[in-house]
């Protein structure tokens, strides 16, 4: 649910201002927004917008020492959740963080440059030696020019030699050698005046000479490969020094400098809010909204002051404000865990509803009944207990395939929605009988009871081989003669989906007084329940002669909802709502894909099986082994292709066949983000 927010104006005295924004910013409650400068009594008395002054040039040397900070906390390799020390007093900040940054930026461009000599001797180590043999010591010689180059195939030494004797005849000489496969080292030796013409030359043959990076370009080749040698015995140690240093300058100052660090980064927020409240000569005027439930905690913060600070609080209005209004989510511990699943787009706007509680029950049960499988709703159990183990660590997972790293707080979320999805999973499987396909049906496990069948469904089976075992199946999906059965409760799902959605817009454009979007919603609603009853009534079209039949009350009803639909259509003046009630219906139809998806993933899973169990039967010994392998490697291949799907189209259903018509997407709000210390926020 969405939170009720109260509206709040402070005023106080101006040589107050900082500290009443520090108590409000310890509160960590108040969602300020900016003070108009034109709003009305403002006058030409109060200025608002940014700092001026010595106010601003005070922000200036915070934002200074601050990113002074940061950088040095980055470079000694701080981690942000290391507990802080108890904060110097202020006037020990600055010698504290040059007493860091200093050796800190040392040591990172000591790095830097013992990182870059390792990698110039990793890339080109065996290329310098090889050219340096080749050369001979030539290139120190001020008489000779020493080119040096490498070639990838045979032609181009052949192209670099015709283009040298066409510019300098016979003054020349080359020399080449293998470094390794397929790549060649060649130093061409020419007298100093014809350096730029051997150059012109290799540019003729479109290459050009190797430059060597950094330093090593201006030494010799002999020289190079000495470096190099030196770098390769000494490097590492060295590195490992300036890491050590890293982490003694960590340990000795990382505490101290972090609680400057939250310290530095309050006052810069503290500026930052103070840019949007009026500020005048002697007083100071900020607004902004509070939860209501949350209101006490921010006046115990201000009840310090007395007299010197006054509050209003009023009742947001969501009727003329709402868009401007933050919105803060109420929900149970759940339904909480669910609601990153509806961060793709803005929160709700105020006034509106929260769909969290409708993504938090229905999504895990359309999943589970997609799935249905006690084998692979175990698999993502388990999955599910490694990230909730794993996140209580205070560990991260990095997914590879997607490029991210889920933090301990979102692998939780992820893990324990994964969790509920997994249950019901494991539920449904139960009634469909399946594991990994019909491996349990194929033990006799589970067993298919034509009369349990028809008794509870209604529904006539042709029989088959496995009617004998311990656990009847209640949802025996794959059979051609309960497919209706299960198409119509999906469809009986959409009906119900659609219509709340709709009868949602209703409800909520009444609220609001609407009448446009009222008209629109109750036509549709009038509409979809006449297209629903023509489809019942006439059998889906196959005894349209019973549409005939006044004396049967759905068809009255049905008549009466296409007038409210045309009713509607002429008084919203929305005549798109032609074309759109057939799009509805088409969503209506859409939740099919919860049958449709589940069953053929459940055929494939039965295919795996019956391949493997197929081989098994086959060869006595061998049999049996290479059946599971095989089973295995299609069940794994066939999942692969089909988890997609499972996921994306039960919360497709939610996102788009359900929140769409409601208006979800087109009134969004503002995300609550409340004023507070840095360390409240982690």
């Amino acid at each position: 649910m969405i939170n009720a927010m109260q509206q709040v104006v402070v005023a106080g005295r101006q040589r107050d201002s900082r500290a009443i924004m520090q108590a409000l910013q310890t509160a960590g409650v108040l969602h300020i927004v900016p003070v108009d400068s034109s709003s009305k009594g403002m006058g030409t008395t109060f200025q608002t917008g940014p700092l001026g002054g010595a106010a601003a040039d005070e922000r200036r040397e915070s934002e200074r020492l601050l990113a002074r900070t940061e950088s040095s906390l980055s470079q000694i390799g701080v981690q942000r959740g290391t507990t802080r020390a108890a904060l110097l007093p202020e006037d020990h900040w600055p010698e504290l963080v040059e007493q860091v940054a200093t050796p800190a930026a040392e040591l990172e461009d000591r790095e830097a440059a013992l990182r870059a000599d390792l990698d110039a001797r990793r890339a080109y180590g065996d290329v310098a030696a090889a050219l340096a043999r080749l050369a001979s010591g030539l290139d120190e010689r001020p008489r000779f020019a020493v080119l040096p180059l490498t070639t990838e195939k045979p032609e181009e030494l052949q192209a670099i030699d015709a283009a040298l004797r066409s510019e300098l005849k016979d003054r020349y000489a080359m020399s080449s050698a293998s470094v390794r496969d397929g790549l060649n080292a060649v130093v061409i030796a020419v007298l100093t005046p014809d350096r730029d013409r051997a150059r012109a030359a290799l540019s003729k043959a479109r290459l050009g000479e190797l430059r060597l990076p950094g330093r090593f370009e201006a030494m010799s080749l002999n020289a190079v490969v000495s470096e190099f040698g030196r770098i390769g015995k000494s490097a590492d140690a060295e590195l490992a020094d300036v890491r050590a240093q890293k982490k003694r300058l960590a340990e000795a100052h990382g505490p101290a400098l972090l609680s400057v660090r939250d310290a530095l980064a309050d006052r810069v927020a503290i500026d930052d809010a103070r840019a949007a409240t009026a500020r005048g000569k002697y007083g100071f005027v900020l607004q902004g909204y509070v939860p209501a439930d949350r209101v006490p905690g921010m006046q115990a913060a201000l009840a310090p002051f007395g007299s010197g600070v006054m509050t209003e609080l009023s009742a947001a209005d969501e009727h003329h404000a709402a868009g401007a209004i933050p919105v803060q989510l109420k929900n149970n511990d759940y339904t909480r865990n669910f609601e990153f699943l509806l961060n793709i787009s803005d929160p709700p706007r105020y006034g509106t509803f929260d769909p969290s509680w409708v993504v938090a029950f229905f999504f895990p049960i359309f999943f589970g009944f997609i799935v249905a499988d006690i084998g692979f709703g175990s698999l993502f159990l388990i999955a599910a207990c490694y990230m909730i183990g794993k996140s209580k660590s205070g560990q991260s997972l990095p997914i590879g395939l997607l490029g991210l790293t889920l933090d301990p707080a979102t692998l939780y979320q992820v893990g324990y929605v994964l969790r509920t999805m997994s249950l019901w999973s494991i539920l449904f499987g139960v009634l469909t009988g399946e594991f990994f396909g019909n491996i349990l049906e194929k033990l006799h496990v589970f067993y298919v009871d034509p009369t349990l069948i028809k008794n509870f469904w209604g529904v006539t089976l042709a029989g088959g081989e496995h009617e004998t075992g311990i656990i009847p199946i209640l949802l025996p999906r794959v059979l051609p003669e309960f497919s209706t059965t299960l198409l119509l409760i999906c469809i009986a799902l959409g009906v119900v989906f659609v219509l709340w959605s709709w009868g949602l817009r209703l409800q909520l454009s009444l609220k609001h007084k609407h009448g446009h979007h009222a008209w629109e919603a109750l036509g549709m609603l009038g509409g979809l329940v006449g297209l629903i009853l023509l489809a019942y009534v006439s059998k889906a079209g196959r005894e349209f002669g019973a549409l005939g039949n006044f004396g049967n009350p759905l068809v009255i009803i049905m008549l009466v909802g296409f007038a409210v639909f045309i009713l509607g259509v002429i008084m919203s003046r929305a005549f798109l709502m032609v074309i759109e009630i057939l799009s509805n219906g088409g969503n209506i139809i859409s939740f099919t894909r919860l049958f449709a998806v589940g069953v053929s993933a459940a055929i494939l899973a039965n295919l795996a099986t019956g391949v493997g169990w197929s081989l098994g039967g086959v060869l006595p010994v061998i049999g049996p082994i290479l059946g599971i392998l095989v089973g295995l490697i299609v069940h794994t291949f066939l999942f692969a292709l089909t988890i997609l799907g499972h996921v994306m189209q039960p919360i497709r259903l939610m996102w788009v066949e359900y929140l769409n018509p409601t208006g979800f997407y087109q009134e969004n709000g503002i995300r609550y983000n409340p004023f507070a210390r840095v360390s409240l926020k982690k």
